[in-house]
């Protein structure tokens, strides 16, 4: 709340809404007054050479086109700082995607995609990958995009610290970049990668106005020059930004004339923006859901958070659920989508892998949704695990088969999922019992040697250029940290941060997994992720909970020229420049 003067207290909802109406007024009238006109006309690329087997890039459409208007998208918050290839929000990510383009770009499927790249092509060893730059590429300041860009691009990235980002870890495998002429680009890896093209999607940063200053101190809104789509034309710290299309942007200048991005961390407030057509598309929490889908007008979508929650198990020898049958057995009685509807109230999407729910590299189906309870006691039977006369709990050779299950204490949505994992256990003889316990102090270290747990409910965060944002920009499928046997810790001497923490080792799995991270061909690579995940799903080193489904809200006057807007993607501006507005 504030006061001035004789003026009374203002309760602090009316101060916010004073605020979102202030950001929306700077927003408007900046657009009343600034319409973008980029200095180069629109250019057709008539390439359609492409990364198998993704389709053809997007070309602009000769006949008249639904030209103009507005977007305008909330922002959670403000963005003081911008760091292009390390998102640390969502809002981050998006505002990024529109400065910026990669060599690459991921669709609305998660494939890799050429972006400034025409096209690439590679050595029979895979250990060098060419990529050719379109033709006619420009800055927003009109300066030519060439390869030194590119090669400037990706060495001064390749000089930040590692540990800061693990994209930057991924792009240590190139070992030298060239650039044989000004639109070509040879990477020298040291080995065959393909989650390489994903890492790729990094933008791509202008020589001409950065050479000679420290990446890793540079806020970019000092220096908004970019290749994507939309250009930055003004920012209003803690209200908005605007941005205006690119006319010379290479997949054809964009349909709407400005977006514009609003500052309302009230998601309230932001639901009346929504309600008013003062916000066209928002991001609202889950909580929400209900209240948006009672708005006239509105599309109401969610797509999959990039991290999963799992139930994990130590494999190790001696711990009661190294015994293939129990694992088994406890995933044949547990009705993963009541379980994950109790736990996350519907947030929740059920999943079978690690793979990202209805990405390119979802390629296993759900198990069977109905408790199959005869069937898992017969596997523990004959597996030796017997009830003995008038006990509950199951025993072999003496040793009661049961174990704790480690969850941490300040996540109702985990306590819930853990209490009805040991309830289902409980109806076919195995006893596990709830210990939740704080993350800092316990659970964190059952994630390191001596790796003392029986089962632990955790989650992984996929994200990739921050370690704190699950970010989607930079998704591959690849799994190989968490269950290949090389990830395993080899003790004391071994000082890798390695995630195979259950201590999964099979040779299966290791040979299918190699491959997939081999093979630069999209659908071989499926192909050997499909009988990776298959191994997975038969080995049970985890068995798979859920992703969070993450609601957007979008005005139905907003489509594209290819239909409506996939907001079941976390790509779902991938295809931006072809977004406009229904009269």
């Amino acid at each position: 709340m504030g006061y001035n003067g004789r003026m009374s207290f203002l309760p602090t909802r009316s101060l916010f809404w004073m605020s979102l109406a202030l950001a929306l007024l700077f927003v408007f009238g900046l657009a009343a007054c600034t319409v973008g006109t980029g200095p180069l006309p629109v250019s057709v690329d008539p390439s359609t050479a492409v990364v198998e087997p993704s389709a053809a890039p997007l070309l602009p459409t000769p006949t008249d086109l639904p030209r103009g208007g507005r977007l305008t998208i909330r922002l959670a918050a403000d963005l003081p700082d911008l760091r292009p290839w390390q998102p640390r929000s969502r809002d981050e990510e998006q505002m990024t995607r529109m400065l910026y383009s990669g060599l690459m770009q991921l669709d609305d499927q998660m494939r890799p995609v050429p972006d400034l790249a025409e096209r690439w092509e590679t050595t029979p060893d895979g250990r060098t990958i060419t990529f050719t730059l379109r033709s006619g590429l420009t800055w927003h300041d009109g300066v030519p995009i060439d390869s030194s860009d590119v090669l400037f691009t990706l060495e001064q990235l390749r000089t930040l610290p590692v540990t800061s980002t693990a994209l930057l870890a991924d792009l240590h495998v190139i070992e030298a970049v060239t650039t044989p002429t000004s639109d070509t680009i040879a990477l020298q890896l040291n080995a065959r990668y393909a989650p390489i093209f994903a890492a790729l999607t990094v933008p791509i940063l202008p020589r001409h106005v950065l050479d000679q200053r420290d990446l890793a101190r540079v806020n970019f809104w000092d220096v908004p020059v970019g290749s994507g789509p939309f250009q930055f034309a003004e920012r209003q710290v803690g209200q908005g930004f605007v941005l205006t299309r690119f006319e010379g942007f290479h997949r054809g200048a964009p349909l709407l004339d400005q977006i514009a991005f609003v500052v309302s961390p009230d998601p309230t407030l932001s639901l009346q923006a929504l309600s008013d057509g003062q916000l066209l598309l928002a991001e609202l929490p889950w909580s929400m859901q209900r209240n948006v889908a009672e708005v006239d007008g509105m599309l109401l979508g969610s797509y999959p958070e990039n991290g999963f929650y799992f139930l994990g198990f130590n494999l190790r020898e001696g711990y009661p659920f190294a015994d293939l049958a129990v694992r088994q057995a406890l995933a044949k009685v547990l009705d993963l989508p009541r379980l994950v509807e109790a736990a996350t109230k519907g947030q929740g999407i059920p999943i079978s892998s690690s793979a990202l729910p209805g990405s390119w590299a979802d390629l296993t189906s759900l198990p069977p949704q109905v408790a199959d309870l005869d069937s898992a006691r017969a596997l523990l039977d004959a597996a030796g695990w017997v009830l003995p006369p008038d006990a509950t709990i199951r025993q072999r050779a003496g040793v009661v088969l049961s174990g704790s299950l480690f969850v941490r204490g300040d996540d109702e949505r985990r306590l819930v999922a853990a209490r009805r994992i040991a309830e289902v256990a409980a109806s076919i003889g195995i006893q596990i019992t709830v210990e939740p316990a704080d993350f800092a102090t316990v659970i964190l270290s059952k994630y390191a040697t001596p790796y003392s747990f029986d089962l632990l409910l955790g989650s992984w965060s996929n994200g990739m250029g921050d370690p704190n944002f699950a970010d989607a920009v930079y998704y591959d499928p690849d799994d190989f940290a968490l269950f290949h046997s090389s990830q395993l810790n080899q003790g004391q001497v071994d000082s890798r941060a390695t995630r195979n923490f259950v201590g999964f080792a099979d040779t299966v799995y290791d040979n299918q997994a190699q491959a997939a991270r081999q093979l630069y061909n999209l659908d071989e690579r499926m192909a050997a992720l499909r009988q990776a995940q298959a191994r997975v799903a038969e080995q049970l080193p985890y068995l798979f909970l859920w992703t969070d489904r993450m609601p957007v809200a979008l005005n139905d006057r907003v489509t594209t020229l290819d239909g409506p807007v996939n907001l079941s993607s976390p790509c779902y501006f991938w295809n931006i420049e072809r977004w406009y507005l229904k009269p």
